[in-house]
């Protein structure tokens, strides 16, 4: 099957459910979704609800940072006061592997979903492929009209077979192809915070050099466990060493190679040598998404990877370690090539929203100046702007002139690295994978089970091979 036809060909029930983790589990989440009103008329069961001007609901993913979560909330309910609409504004699941989108699923099959979102990139092909979303192509014209092109990246997730499926809204700062680090524990061990590591081997040798446990100083801050950090660690160091899940046609599933080989014997080593135990921080293997930002925060960790939410984390708190913290240049593997890119977030309306029209009019208002750049700018790169015009406004270029990390970061987002599909464009196939967590489970077979990485790269080409199967991707 070809690109286009992978990319685009929307899943039949039966590949949905399990691409969202089984029939029963859809079920059950249906279930205890509240049931929709009967509708009037004529109407048939896909049209949408009428309008019902005076309320909303309004979903956004859950920020590691709770100032931006308090900000948004604020906008939004701001608006709605503004136009008499009672609005109830609700955190969701923050990570693409966690379980929104089969919630999302749950809401749309019973009738009752809410009427905007706000979520990240890399969840959009599911929520298409799963016919959840309701095309926006007059909203997303209507912001670029006024704000200019938007970032790649922005088209490369929410156009899918021509049509816009989400409004561009921010794109996310953080480490991009390269990590946080401690600028003056790089200075002691006499290397270039920004350039001096080169290589993941620098990153790694830099990472020791810079621990001391007596100090209860650590120089690698990464986990491998379950979640979205994580994922993004070891999708970095395979792709880095040129491994990849499919090719770039998606053709075939590529993972079972060499390269991929070698890069997860290279990331076991990490966490099993005697050699690299004093750089590891206490507990590292049950980290969770939030656990490295608590240590960044704590003074403990010397190296990481992770969104702006720790920077901006920082700066919010007054914390000394803001000072102390900068965004080091690319880092390269043996694929030789710097891997530089990001996603950010978008607003999408859910198919059978009941109130669509004011969710639009909702959607371009966050991105006005006087709303959109108030929380861009506190926010310390987690909300970097998505719109060219937005980028040459005078207050964006002055943050980032005074600030290089940020400039750095704003950089690095807008490289053309697509993520976890690399090479290929985003595609349900790889949004699966990430879903199932086969990364992190790849990197537990042979960190904590002790199984070979050539066995455990096998494995989970086998698992990357029946989700294929199922939804039919190369027949």
């Amino acid at each position: 099957m070809n690109e286009k036809n992978l990319v685009n060909r929307p899943l039949s029930r039966r590949q949905a459910l399990k691409l969202m983790g089984g029939m029963a589990g859809m079920m059950a989440l249906a279930a205890c979704a509240a049931p929709a009103a009967a509708p009037s008329g004529d109407a048939g069961g896909d049209a949408a609800p009428m309008e019902a001007a005076g309320s909303m609901v309004v979903v956004h993913r859950r920020e590691y940072f709770k100032e931006m979560e308090e900000l948004f909330t604020e906008a939004v309910l701001a608006w709605g006061a503004a136009n008499n609409v009672e609005i109830e504004v609700s955190p969701v699941a923050a990570e693409a592997n966690e379980d929104f989108v089969a919630k999302l699923a749950a809401e749309v099959e019973a009738g009752n979903p809410p009427d905007l979102i706000y979520h990240r990139n890399s969840i959009v092909s599911q929520m298409y492929f799963l016919d959840l979303l309701t095309a926006v192509d007059d909203t997303a014209q209507q912001a670029m009209d006024a704000y200019g092109g938007t970032a790649a990246a922005q088209e490369r997730f929410n156009v899918i077979d021509d049509q816009w499926w989400g409004v561009p809204y921010i794109m996310s700062g953080g480490t991009g192809a390269g990590v946080y680090a401690r600028r003056s524990w790089l200075e002691e061990a006499g290397v270039d915070p920004v350039a001096g590591i080169k290589t993941f081997d620098d990153l790694r040798d830099v990472a020791l050099a810079i621990s001391d446990v007596e100090q209860e100083r650590y120089g690698w801050g990464m986990t491998i466990n379950r979640g979205g950090d994580a994922t993004g660690l070891i999708q970095a160091i395979i792709h880095n060493w040129g491994g990849q899940i499919v090719d770039a046609d998606l053709t075939s599933i590529t993972f079972n190679s060499q390269e991929t080989v070698d890069a997860v014997a290279w990331l076991t080593e990490v966490f099993v040598s005697d050699q690299y135990a004093d750089m590891l921080a206490p507990g590292i293997l049950s980290w969770t998404d939030s656990s490295n930002n608590e240590a960044w925060l704590a003074g403990n960790i010397g190296l990481t990877k992770n969104a702006a939410s720790v920077y901006a984390q920082g700066k919010a708190d007054g914390n000394p370690i803001f000072e102390d913290t900068l965004v080091t240049e690319p880092i390269v593997g043996p694929y030789g090539e710097a891997l530089t890119g990001g996603d950010g977030a978008q607003f999408n309306i859910p198919r059978g929203a009941g109130n669509p029209t004011q969710a639009a009019e909702l959607a371009l208002h966050m991105l006005t100046p006087s709303v959109f750049l108030p929380i861009s700018l506190i926010s310390a790169g987690l909300f970097l702007p998505a719109y060219d015009d937005i980028y040459q406004m005078d207050e964006v270029v002055a943050a980032f002139e005074a600030d290089p990390t940020l400039r750095r970061m704003g950089e690095m987002a807008l490289g053309d690295y697509p993520g976890l599909s690399w090479p290929a464009q985003p595609n349900v196939l790889t949004d699966a994978v990430n879903a199932q967590s086969i990364l992190p489970d790849l990197m537990a077979e042979t960190v904590t089970a002790g199984v070979d990485p050539a066995e455990a790269v096998q494995r989970a080409t086998d698992r990357m091979n029946q989700i294929a199967e199922e939804l039919g991707a190369f027949s």
